[in-house]
Order: structure tokens, then C-alpha cells, then sequence
């Protein structure tokens, strides 16, 4: 069996399968009799975060080598700044500025000891950290949403019956497949265990529903800009705030399984 590495398809399937397999696994490991020498390993944590950085990080790259991904459609490439600020400056402030404020307001309802701020080096740590998650995770979606650009972008229109229906998807490639994309992100993390059992743990679930919230504003932002910098600059800007100034903690009894 052959596989079209030029085809984006391919590398969506691909992705998708790997993080199925390799999510339900470990979830299967943790939740069963997992050797107690790995339970009480030290670096485990920092193992678990590296594999899932790479993932976030290296399909993208090889897809893009291997030419089934555009820089353009990923926003990279050929970009007008004046036209990008001028159509998506506003809303790119507004995003970050209005994800903080909530956030902010949801912060003032928890207890002082909740939401105090770590210090030193590693509050630049745990910031640091927020902020490469936030560019992964950007990277992933606009990953997604190349592909799904590039799908539609290369579709055949059929003759009949189904040509009436897919003209207008398909003569808006961008616009459909950010929202393509962005729904192929989604079901991903639907797919993984640790991230629906992270809604149930303090700490964590809000992180989830930060990043929800974002990745669907950026998309709009993308479909207005085409532009991924901008998108970035917001995921990694909010983040950034929230994990240096205005984190929450997590208690013990909340402390759960993570990625």
C-alpha cells in the first residue's frame, strides 16, 4: 500500500490516527496496572509534555516538505501587513484584551489562595512553558486548517448531482477550511481521554476552555487575515498573561491525569 505524500488528506489521516492510538494507549496504561518504577519516575511529566510538542510540531513540518501543505494557506507567505492590520488589528486587540478581562473577572471569584501568583524563576518557567503550548498549538491548527484549504482548493467539481450544492464551498476554499480545520482540531481533542478528563480537574479545565475560546477566535481572525502571525501573537500573548500574572492553582484533591 502506497501512500500520496503530496496529498494533505494523507497527512490529516495520519495525524488523527496517531493521536487516537497514542492518547487511548496511555490512557489505557494509566488507568490499568502500570509499572510502579514509571509511576514514581521523576521525568515523566517532562517526557509526556516533550512527546506531545513534538507531535504538535513535526507533521506540520514534514507535510510542508514533503509539499502537500502551503505557506500560504497557512498564512506564512505573501502577506499584505497593511491589509492584515487594517482588516484584523482591531479585532486581534480585542481578542487578547477581552480573553484577559474574562479571565480576570473569573479570577475574582476564586479564593486569594487560588489565585496567587508563583515567583522567581519559576513563575518565568511556568510562563515560558504557556507560551510555547500556545505557539504548538497554533502551529497544529493552522496545520489542520492548511490542509483543509488545500483539500478543497484541489477538489474536482463533479458534473452531477452534487455540483449545485459544492460550487460555494468550494469557491471559498480559505473560508471554509479554516472552519474545516478548526473542526478537525476539535474532534481530535474529543478523541483524547486526558483532555475531556481535564475539564473535571480545577486548573486544567479552565485552560481547556481558554484555548477553546481562542482557537475559535483566531480562526475568525485567519479567515479575516489570512494572516498566521497575528493569530499567534494573540494565543501567545493571553497565555502569556494569564500563566505570569494572573494563574490559577491547582489544589491537591483537584490534581489529575494530564497529557
Amino acid at each position: 500500500m502506497q501512500f500520496n505524500l503530496t496529498d494533505p488528506v494523507t497527512w490529516v489521516a495520519g495525524s488523527l490516527a496517531l493521536a487516537l492510538i497514542a492518547a487511548n494507549v496511555a490512557w489505557l496504561i494509566s488507568r490499568g496496572r502500570p509499572p510502579a518504577g514509571l509511576l514514581a519516575w521523576s521525568g515523566l511529566p517532562a517526557l509526556s509534555w516533550l512527546l506531545t510538542s513534538l507531535f504538535l510540531f513535526l507533521p506540520p513540518v514534514a507535510a510542508w516538505s514533503n509539499g502537500a501543505l502551503s505557506p500560504y494557506f497557512m498564512g506564512l507567505s505573501e502577506l499584505n501587513w497593511i491589509d492584515a492590520l487594517t482588516a484584523g488589528g482591531l479585532l486581534a486587540a480585542s481578542i487578547s484584551g477581552l480573553t484577559v478581562f474574562g479571565w480576570l473577572v473569573y479570577r475574582r471569584t476564586l479564593s486569594s489562595g487560588a489565585a496567587t501568583p508563583v515567583g522567581g524563576l519559576r513563575r518565568a518557567l511556568v510562563a515560558g512553558r504557556a507560551a510555547l503550548d500556545a505557539a504548538l498549538a497554533q502551529w497544529h491548527l493552522a496545520f489542520y486548517r492548511a490542509a483543509a484549504i488545500g483539500w478543497l482548493a484541489g477538489v474536482a467539481l463533479p458534473v452531477v448531482p452534487l455540483s449545485g450544492l459544492l460550487r460555494p464551498l468550494l469557491a471559498q476554499p480559505i473560508y471554509w477550511g479554516s472552519w474545516l480545520g478548526l473542526g478537525l482540531a476539535a474532534l481530535e481533542w474529543a478523541l483524547n481521554p486526558f483532555a475531556s478528563a481535564a475539564l473535571g480537574v480545577a486548573g486544567q479545565r479552565e485552560t481547556v476552555v481558554r484555548n477553546g475560546a481562542l482557537a475559535l477566535a483566531t480562526t475568525a481572525l485567519f479567515v479575516l487575515t489570512r494572516n498566521f502571525w497575528l493569530c499567534l501573537g494573540c494565543h501567545v500573548a493571553v497565555e502569556l498573561a494569564v500563566a505570569a500574572w494572573f494563574p490559577v492553582r491547582m489544589t491537591k484533591k483537584d490534581e489529575g491525569p494530564t497529557t
